[in-house]
C-alpha cells in the first residue's frame, strides 16, 4: 500500500507514512545505511506456542495445544534498500530471513520490502509506474543495535511474504491428517539485535493473523 502525500495541516508527514506503511520517500539516506549485499549464515533456535478453536463445550473457542522447540539452520540476507516508483523502504539495508526449508513445516520466510510489477495505469486510466514497492518492516540501525517491527502484512493486496509454514489439520478439530499451509505473521511483531559486517544476533517475536501460533526467534550467525 502507498499513501499519498498532500499538502495542507492535516496532511501526514514523512514520518507518519513511514510509521503507517514501512515506505518513506527518498529524501536521504538513513546514517550507517548498508548497501552490500552479506549473507550471515547461522542457527535459529525458536520456539512456538499452537493454538486452535476447538475449545468450550460447543467448539469454537481458541485453546493452546502444545509447544514446538526445535534449532534449524538459518540465512540473513541484507542488501540497499529496495526503491521504487519515488518511495524507498524505511530501513537502513533490505533484509530477508529464512529458518528452515522454506515450505516444510516450522519454516519462517520473512523479509522487509519487496518491488512487485503492477499495470502501468491506474483504475481512472492515469499513466503511473508498473512498479510497486511493498514495506513489511520498519526498522533503525544505531550503531550495531538493530530494532524495529513488521508495520504492514500487505494481506490486503494479496501479497503477503512474512510467513510461518505449520502443520494443519485437514478437517478443523478432527484427527482425520494433517498439511503444512503458510500462515501469515501479523503486524506488530518485533526484532530486536545487533547487526555489524561480519556478524548478526537478533530475536524476533510475533504471532500470526489467524491467532494459531505465537512464535520467538533467536538467531545467530
Amino acid at each position: 500500500m502507498r499513501t499519498k502525500l498532500r499538502s495542507g495541516s492535516g496532511a501526514p508527514g514523512p514520518a507518519a507514512v513511514a510509521v503507517a506503511t514501512g515506505l518513506t520517500l527518498p529524501l536521504a539516506a538513513p546514517a550507517q545505511a548498508q548497501t552490500m549485499l552479506r549473507t550471515y549464515n547461522g542457527t535459529a533456535s525458536i520456539v512456538v506456542d499452537h493454538y486452535d478453536y476447538c475449545g468450550g463445550a460447543f467448539g469454537g473457542q481458541r485453546r493452546f495445544i502444545g509447544t514446538s522447540q526445535y534449532t534449524v539452520g538459518a540465512r540473513f540476507i541484507t542488501r540497499a534498500r529496495r526503491a521504487a516508483a519515488g518511495f524507498v523502504e524505511n530501513n537502513p539495508f533490505n533484509w530477508e530471513f529464512y529458518a528452515g526449508r522454506v515450505g516444510a513445516a516450522g519454516s519462517f520466510q520473512l523479509g522487509s520490502a519487496i518491488v512487485v510489477t503492477t499495470s502501468g495505469r491506474d483504475l481512472a486510466g492515469n499513466v503511473r509506474d508498473p512498479r510497486l514497492l511493498l514495506g513489511y518492516w520498519s526498522t533503525k540501525l544505531s550503531g550495531s543495535s538493530w530494532s524495529g517491527r513488521l508495520v504492514d502484512d500487505h494481506r490486503a493486496e494479496g501479497a503477503v511474504w512474512n510467513t510461518l509454514f505449520a502443520n494443519t489439520p485437514i478437517v478443523p478439530c478432527r484427527n482425520l491428517g494433517a498439511t503444512v499451509i503458510p500462515f501469515s505473521i501479523a503486524v506488530g511483531a518485533t526484532v530486536s539485535g545487533k547487526v555489524t559486517a561480519s556478524r548478526a544476533s537478533f530475536t524476533i517475536r510475533g504471532g500470526t493473523y489467524s491467532g494459531n501460533h505465537q512464535f520467538r526467534i533467536v538467531f545467530r550467525s
